[in-house]
């Protein structure tokens, strides 16, 4: 009888550990839903690194694979981005100043001139040359496509959460306090603010534009982009005079969906010239110099 009993009890301690092996999502961790399960995807046993659906190309800490029970569209992580990447492939950030051929000039207020970003351009032979592949910045969420409107050309807009920036990234990255909106200059001919447009005032996003690509990028909108992803390649398309990529960093609401922009050209709609409008000159989207992104070391920061 106590011999019977002894192997009840070695089977119910069995049964016990066999339960506290599966299923158990890490405790010290929030999460975001998972939209497709996968048995091959992985986690990062950290907080350091955004997860989504798609392994990012760039990882700086240890992977472990998560087990099928765990993987459930309820399974979720914290967001927090650790690096900065270089926009051109095969220059490091260390090198950037010196692919620099127009720097940042911001313009008065209410006027849309001077230059509002920074221009990187690639030379051989002391002449700018289209073709290098342009990656993303930041991790983000695209919010913005264009196709060949001027004065950007093929263009995207990459946003990134402010709250989701790592207090290392949040000390080399100045971000403005939020300012009144204002009227643009008159001879800017901008349509009155549309209705259309879609904002969440009471969070804030950093928000960075690539301009004259080659081609219309073959991303969509709201794809999730890793830092150092692909996003297109250096081109002279919109107002451009040789090959080169654009790069606009501004602070602003969350969620911003402006749908198209385009100014100075007769094919721009209203809402064309007001999204414009509202992204340059009405100062809801605060500018800020992107060389900022490069200027000193950083935790995290790839340097390729």
């Amino acid at each position: 009888m106590a011999q019977k009993n002894s192997i009840f009890a070695a089977i119910l301690i069995a049964a016990s550990l066999s339960k506290l092996s599966l299923g158990c999502a890490p405790t010290d961790q929030e999460s975001i839903p998972f939209s497709s399960p996968a048995p091959s995807s992985t986690i990062v046993a950290s907080a350091a690194v955004n997860v989504f659906t798609t392994p990012l190309p760039t990882s700086t800490v240890t992977q472990g694979t998560i087990p099928p029970a765990v993987l459930s569209p309820t399974y979720t992580v914290t967001s927090v981005f650790t690096e900065i990447c270089s926009p051109l492939e095969h220059i490091p950030v260390h090198d950037l100043p010196a692919h620099v051929n127009n720097p940042f000039n911001p313009p008065r207020i209410s006027v849309d001139d001077h230059h509002m970003g920074v221009d990187f351009a690639v030379q051989e032979f002391s002449m700018a040359v289209p073709g290098t592949p342009v990656h993303s910045v930041l991790q983000g969420t695209i919010v913005l496509i264009l196709d060949d409107r001027f004065p950007y050309g093929n263009a995207v807009l990459i946003e990134t959460p402010i709250n989701n920036l790592s207090e290392e990234l949040s000390e080399v990255i100045l971000i403005p306090t939020p300012s009144p909106t204002i009227e643009p200059h008159p001879a800017l001919n901008c349509p009155p603010v549309s209705s259309n447009h879609i904002f969440d005032s009471d969070q804030r996003s950093l928000y960075v534009l690539y301009g004259h690509l080659a081609e219309r990028p073959t991303l969509h909108l709201d794809d999730l982009v890793g830092c150092g992803e692909q996003i297109g390649i250096v081109g002279e398309s919109g107002n451009a005079l040789h090959p080169h990529l654009h790069l606009e960093v501004r602070a602003g609401p969350s969620g911003a969906r402006l749908g198209s922009m385009s100014h100075y050209s007769t094919s721009a709609s209203p809402e064309e010239m007001n999204a414009y409008c509202t992204w340059r000159v009405r100062e809801r989207f605060q500018l800020l110099d992107p060389m900022q992104l490069f200027s000193r070391p950083a935790v995290g920061i790839n340097q390729p």
